[in-house]
């Protein structure tokens, strides 16, 4: 709710025709003045504050309640098709669906998901993406490793080792974290 007072200003005055008390103009310049001001403290905050259809917004973490999303869409990053460097980062702050494709054995770590101490000491959210993974036409063996004592937990199906040849038909792979003691993961498989 607005801090502005209009109701402060003597609308009836300066009286026309007559000689009108200098007070009441100091005292409705003062209003006015004052009122100026905390408007602009408030449209200050209004364009620091709220979310702006024209640009990228940062919620800096809050929760939005009772939001109902109808054809929202997830951000993808694409990282490329021949990475060799090793170990490979899944940035949670790159997006929730993420594709790489190696051109050679690859170690892949997580880092910047919600729970990471790095990001935050306590958590009450969880981070999420999904991997889209591609080879180079030469079987690629991925191996998912962490660090700061943080345990991989993997579905019942996933697979022991992880590989990936095809440059066409991806394997998919979903990654949860909300503390960091463990990130889970599972297999969703490859599809042709």
């Amino acid at each position: 709710m607005s801090s502005i007072n209009h109701l402060g200003i003597n609308e009836n005055f300066p009286v026309a025709g007559q000689d009108n008390d200098t007070q009441v103009f100091r005292d409705n310049f003062d209003t006015i003045k004052t009122n100026l001001r905390i408007a602009g403290e408030e449209i200050t905050d209004l364009e620091d504050n709220s979310a702006r259809r024209d640009q990228d917004n940062d919620y800096a973490n809050y929760v939005q309640l009772r939001a109902v999303f109808q054809n929202s869409r997830e951000k993808k990053f694409d990282a490329g098709r021949d990475l060799d460097a090793s170990p490979t980062s899944i940035e949670y702050a790159n997006g929730n669906y993420q594709i790489f494709g190696f051109g050679a054995n690859v170690n892949i770590d997580f880092s910047e998901f919600p729970g990471d101490p790095v990001i935050e000491s306590s958590s009450t959210t969880v981070g999420k993406v999904t991997l889209e993974l591609y080879g180079d036409g030469t079987e690629r063996t991925i191996n998912f490793i962490t660090s700061g004592g943080t345990v991989i937990k993997k579905d019942s199906g996933f697979p022991g080792t992880v590989t990936v040849t095809s440059t066409t038909d991806p394997v998919f792979i979903e990654v949860w974290r909300h503390s960091s003691e463990v990130i889970y993961m599972r297999y969703l498989g490859q599809f042709s």
